[in-house]
């Protein structure tokens, strides 16, 4: 090692690192985002692999949720829901946007945010191309056990129903046919009031 080296200091070679990190940044890899659960699964399988490693995979979850539990132990837990269904734990529920920007081949416009330029290209499909990716998306979410969700009826759709309800229910037997159907109420959204200056108060 020369005297040049030695003479370089810690602070000066992580300048020097900045520096040159500054000048070519890095490429953005694009992937799936990871959560702290994925990290922490990375680093308990790769551990083990060390040689001499005393622990196995298990045993270092074991020793992290042991931690987890002590109160002297200032470290932070999984989140149950957010974090503890991992990657791996099984498939997500997708949309048809969610097919569409993991297929995304385009060139993204230098300067443009990848995501925000994968979004306004889907804003722009025609509605019979957006229904092709939710159709599949659809089938896709089937096919990993995920039945597809209930839409939220419209007061106009409720209203059908019950009008539906109400004729069967005039037509039946009085002492068996049950409660008269209610009425769906159309909600109001009321302005937001401070419920300081709602409050009376007296003297």
């Amino acid at each position: 090692m020369s005297a040049t080296t030695q003479n370089i200091t810690s602070t000066e070679l992580i300048e020097t690192v900045n520096i040159e990190l500054v000048k070519e940044p890095a490429k953005k890899v694009q992937g799936p985002a990871k959560n702290r659960t994925s990290y922490l699964t990375e680093a308990f399988e790769a551990l083990p692999m060390v040689e001499g490693f005393p622990l196995t995979t298990d045993q270092l979850w074991e020793y992290f949720n042991k931690a987890c539990k002590n109160k002297d132990i200032k470290i932070r837990k999984l989140s149950e829901k957010k974090e503890k269904k991992s990657a791996e734990e099984g498939p997500k529920r997708l949309s048809g946007y969610n097919l569409y920007t993991k297929e995304f081949k385009g060139d993204i416009p230098d300067g443009i945010n990848v995501m925000t330029h994968k979004a306004a290209t889907w804003k722009a499909l025609s509605e019979e191309d957006k229904a092709k990716y939710n159709e599949r998306a659809t089938q896709e979410n089937k096919s990993n056990g995920y039945e597809p969700k209930a839409k939220r009826l419209t007061h106009e759709q409720l209203l059908e129903t019950y009008w539906g309800k109400l004729e069967k229910w005039v037509t039946e037997d009085p002492g068996t046919r049950g409660p008269k159907p209610e009425r769906p109420e159309k909600k109001k959204r009321g302005p937001k009031t401070d419920s300081s200056e709602s409050s009376e108060v007296s003297d």
